[in-house]
């Protein structure tokens, strides 16, 4: 049975509190995080991460019940600071986070061993790269992959393709990326704004850049899901950083249609089975 969104939101914040007294969000982080994305070095992670328990209210609305089938297995691919892994783990899912820990100096060896501790599995693994993949010998019964598509500078094949052979035959892969023609980002546009990531955050990052590179439409999900030989079960539209920033009425007037027509949501999120 499925807890309420007052209890999730609960073992969420304890998970994300837990987390940061682990791995501290301070200066020397931020700036080591810059290195290949200059955005970084004065983001708020915190509102960020804080922001993010309704992103994780809406992938828990679509995993199975964990008190109707054996222990559910997910694999939570980039999961970086492991706050939905934890979460997850927490409410009785077997969780394993795949993150290539490797690239951040050992910045996140502390939270490494944290989450182990509390029983999430960690797999120091690039799914975005050519691996051997005779290493993830473990299938599971869901994958996530949670805004990581649009940092790829490349071609998505690669990590679908991987998290199809992590997949068990029944299982199946929810999908989060950030809807371009989100109703905000066409008014950056009318006003003759970039929707794209800063020059100057392009220009300081060393290379490889890794901010977003590709944000996605419904209509490239659905040739994407087309392409990678997946299908769509459920699709979903929500939006999760609106709030003070927008709290004036004109405000609001102007991005109400992020509110009322799904094509204008700020976040796309899809549950995809593979083809037989």
């Amino acid at each position: 049975m499925k807890i309420s969104k007052k209890e999730f939101k609960k073992i969420y914040f304890k998970a994300l509190q837990d987390i940061i007294g682990t791995r501290p969000l301070n200066q020397e982080l931020k700036d080591l995080l810059a290195i290949h994305q200059y955005e970084y070095k004065h983001y708020d992670f915190m509102s960020y991460l804080e922001k993010s328990w309704f992103r994780a209210w809406q992938v828990y609305n679509f995993l199975p019940d964990r008190e109707n089938s054996n222990q559910i297995k997910i694999l939570d691919i980039g999961g970086f600071f492991g706050n939905f892994s934890l979460c997850f783990q927490r409410l009785g899912y077997k969780v394993t986070l795949a993150e290539a820990y490797d690239y951040y100096s050992g910045a996140f060896d502390e939270l490494k061993h944290f989450l182990e501790k509390e029983g999430v599995e960690i797999l120091n693994k690039d799914f975005t790269s050519l691996m051997p993949l005779e290493e993830v010998t473990e299938k599971h019964d869901v994958v996530l992959c949670l805004a990581v598509l649009e940092h790829l500078a490349h071609s998505p094949a690669t990590i679908l393709n991987n998290i199809k052979n992590s997949l068990l035959a029944e299982g199946y892969l929810i999908l989060e990326v950030p809807n371009i023609a989100y109703w905000y980002r066409r008014m950056q546009l009318l006003r003759g704004e970039s929707v794209l990531p800063s020059i100057e955050s392009i220009y300081k990052s060393k290379e490889p850049y890794m901010g977003h590179h590709h944000e996605y439409t419904k209509r490239e999900i659905d040739e994407l899901a087309k392409l990678s030989g997946f299908q769509i079960e459920k699709i979903n539209f929500y939006n999760y950083s609106l709030g003070s920033d927008f709290s004036s009425t004109i405000i609001k007037s102007l991005i109400l249609p992020a509110y009322l027509f799904k094509s204008c949501k700020e976040i796309i999120l899809v549950k995809l089975k593979p083809k037989k």
